[in-house]
């Protein structure tokens, strides 16, 4: 639709009324603008053929009104600045045309009738849902009523002569050809626009991401070396604020490394670079990973790690145990931490079961609301929240933990219970399921 032509200066010029319209916005009222101007000589057709080969003046008479306000209605676009309004008044005047020429050329029997069928696509494809909704509406009442006056044996009388029928056919082909193949044109415009925009996005934020992860890491090792060092330079100081913010230091640093960690396992993914090698996995090894490199923080805030090496110290399944310990379990596991209260427990229970191995990971901890359970593992789809204790993530774990999951061919289930809704048993229920042989 970008060729200089006289549609394409009145789009413009409509189009100057509101400077700062979107890419949307223009394309909404482009494929408006066209739609009267093919939808005109139609409605102008039935117009002549009433004239010359009609009995009735009524309906010559009601067409050169409809006519005249199907045509001119983009004015009020320009005086009003209301698409929706421009778009009702446009499809008004053709209703009123099409159901005054289907009461006067024979009512059910007539071939007017199927074009109520076009004014709701005309209204979905321009407009809001309330105005698909509003003329599927009224269309489907118009076609009831001429549908009911059959049935009750009124016969509308048609005050068309045979010319003017088949006319009145050639006219009804011709416009249902031109009408879907602008709406289809105007699809694949907008659909190949959107998909270079989000392809060139999506590299954008590729790049974006590649280079925020390359330009903090190498400061960040710096800082974290340097910490260590001052850590050691400072062993025999016992100053209550040097070692508050040496610990702050670590803490930043380390939650920093984290979110990296994180944005590259996301690129990895999103990249088809993730191939995971299976191997058997001893689930004992996994958790005794996981507590020394959780020790610290369950030790911060008191919690106690429940689990029974003894009992499950045969319990194995297929999986990879980078996958297993970092972006799965040690997601759950972080995230069990964060949301519990200081002196509260978590717990880690197997079931081994006919399909797999089924781990329960649950915690009593502040729970997760019914609304965010639902998008729970969809990617960036809910903020990060913040810890009991004030800790920050970056809201994308649970995305990162069911793809791992998915690409461990396990599955991944959660209840939870909020401490507003279950003030004494409240908490998050994690149910992992892995096969203890892939071929199963």
């Amino acid at each position: 639709m970008n060729p200089v032509n006289p549609i394409n200066k009145i789009i413009r010029f409509l189009a100057l009324r509101e400077p700062d319209m979107s890419v949307r916005d223009i394309s909404q009222l482009s494929l408006y603008i066209y739609t009267v101007f093919l939808t005109a000589p139609l409605m102008w057709g039935h117009l002549v053929i009433s004239y010359f080969f009609c009995h009735n003046p009524l309906l010559y008479q009601i067409g050169i009104g409809t006519c005249l306000i199907h045509f001119f209605s983009p004015i009020l676009y320009y005086f009003f600045g209301s698409l929706s309004l421009a778009l009702n008044i446009t499809i008004l005047a053709g209703f009123i045309h099409e159901f005054s020429w289907s009461i006067l050329t024979g009512g059910f029997f007539s071939v007017s009738p199927i074009w109520f069928a076009v004014l709701p696509m005309i209204a979905g494809l321009i407009g809001t849902k309330r105005d698909l909704l509003l003329w599927f509406i009224l269309s489907i009442v118009a076609a009831t009523y001429l549908f009911i006056l059959h049935l009750n044996g009124i016969v509308l009388q048609s005050y068309l002569n045979e010319t003017g029928e088949v006319l009145g056919r050639v006219l009804i082909m011709i416009g249902f050809i031109l009408l879907n193949s602008l709406f289809m044109f105007a699809y694949m415009v907008d659909r190949d626009r959107f998909y270079h925009a989000i392809v060139e996005k999506k590299e954008q934020i590729d790049t974006l991401l590649t280079l925020v992860g390359h330009d903090i890491s190498n400061p960040l090792t710096v800082v974290n070396l340097s910490a260590k060092r001052l850590s050691k330079l400072l062993s025999t100081n016992e100053d209550p604020d040097i070692q508050k913010c040496l610990t702050r230091i670590n803490s930043c640093t380390s939650g920093i490394s984290n979110i990296l960690t994180q944005i590259r396992d996301l690129q990895s993914i999103k990249q088809g670079k993730v191939e995971l090698k299976f191997e058997k996995v001893y689930l004992n090894q996994v958790i005794e990973y996981l507590y020394r490199v959780f020790e610290s923080k369950l030790h911060d805030k008191n919690i106690k790690l429940k689990y029974d090496y003894a009992a499950n110290e045969h319990i194995y399944f297929m999986g990879n145990s980078t996958a297993l310990k970092y972006q799965i379990f040690g997601n759950l596991l972080s995230n069990a931490i964060k949301f519990s209260e200081i002196g509260q427990e978590i717990e880690i229970s197997v079931d081994e079961r006919s399909d797999g191995v089924q781990v329960h990971l649950i915690d009593r901890g502040v729970g997760i609301e019914e609304e965010l359970l639902e998008v729970l593992f969809e990617n960036n789809s809910i903020p990060s929240r913040v810890g009991t204790s004030g800790e920050k993530g970056t809201g994308f774990g649970m995305s990162i933990v069911k793809t791992f999951v998915e690409l461990s061919h396990g599955t991944i289930s959660v209840h939870s219970k909020t401490k507003e809704v279950s003030p004494d048993n409240h908490g998050t229920q994690f149910s992992l399921l892995f096969k203890k042989t892939l071929f199963s």
